[in-house]
């Protein structure tokens, strides 16, 4: 009920990540987000959970998020790392630094708490969730319109996503299309990606969000 009580608490629940891997060959990393696991952490109950930064050699930010169950006694931590280089060696700025690690500090975070909490009832909610985002087949016209607009807020034009999703016009846009791009959208917003390159394919190294 949480997870579905709105569109928009529904579209935050999953994210999708489209990278190339090092054959070349594009792949989505995606799955339910901190979002999600704020909300199963909070249902669920009796759940401590938390992250920290434990470590920022220079190069990476190593981040840490530990989930415990106190009724079952079952305590799991998970450790995160991101890159803070440029593709051209120079290190990220301070507030660069920092907003990665608290991206990195979520992402740690969310695979604690699903850890801990069984997977195949987390795994009903998602579905339900990116179920709702999406609507149904009748309510694409309208609901495509409105996810284009948002990213539009972000400066990302029609024909770039039409562009990478392959398609000639908005009307030729899919309901598995629209997951992808709405799941794109919690991307930008939790900090996996900058709004400037979620449409252009990068080659993904495994440590950035496993």
């Amino acid at each position: 009920q949480l997870a579905t009580q709105d569109e928009e608490t529904a579209q935050a629940c999953f994210y999708c990540l489209p990278r190339k891997d090092s054959y070349g060959k594009v792949i989505e990393i995606k799955g339910p987000s901190i979002r999600l696991a704020e909300i199963v952490a909070a249902c669920w109950g009796n759940l401590h959970a938390g992250s920290r930064i434990v470590e920022n050699d220079g190069q990476y930010i190593t981040a840490e998020g530990v989930a415990w169950d106190l009724e079952r006694n079952v305590k799991i931590s998970s450790q995160v790392k991101r890159s803070i280089t440029k593709s051209i060696g120079t290190r990220y700025s301070q507030d660069m630094q920092t907003l990665t690690g608290n991206a990195a500090s979520a992402i740690a975070l969310r695979n604690a708490i699903f850890k801990v909490i069984p997977k195949a009832l987390v795994d009903r909610v998602y579905e339900k969730a990116k179920h709702y985002a999406v609507g149904e087949q009748k309510d694409l016209s309208v609901r495509r319109k409105i996810i284009f607009e948002k990213f539009g807020q972000w400066n990302i034009e029609p024909k770039q996503i039409l562009k990478f999703f392959q398609r000639n016009s908005i009307d030729e846009f899919t309901q598995v299309d629209l997951e992808k791009l709405i799941g794109m959208g919690t991307s930008i917003k939790e900090g996996h990606i900058a709004a400037e390159e979620a449409f252009l394919l990068k080659e993904e190294p495994a440590q950035i969000i496993n």
